[in-house]
């Protein structure tokens, strides 16, 4: 992976400080890309890169339909 584009580091950096600030001990990512040029995303995060990557595919997962919810009474 790429690091973060020169242009963006900065503030995308001081970003994630404020963030990590707002939200005390919850993991935290920023992702940046272009709207109009898909295929080139800046990320930064918090947390270290395997957990955010677990965070990030259950996120998809969740929006596509594909968790399934826990039951709420014991089987």
């Amino acid at each position: 992976m790429d690091p973060i584009e020169k242009k963006w580091r900065h503030l995308m950096t001081d970003t994630m400080v404020a963030l990590t600030k707002s939200f005390p001990g919850m993991g935290v990512g920023l992702m940046v890309f272009d709207l109009d040029k898909p295929g080139r995303m800046n990320w930064i995060s918090n947390a270290n890169r395997a957990d955010m990557i677990v965070a990030m595919k259950e996120f998809i997962a969740r929006n596509e339909g594909r968790v399934m919810a826990k039951p709420d009474r014991p089987q």
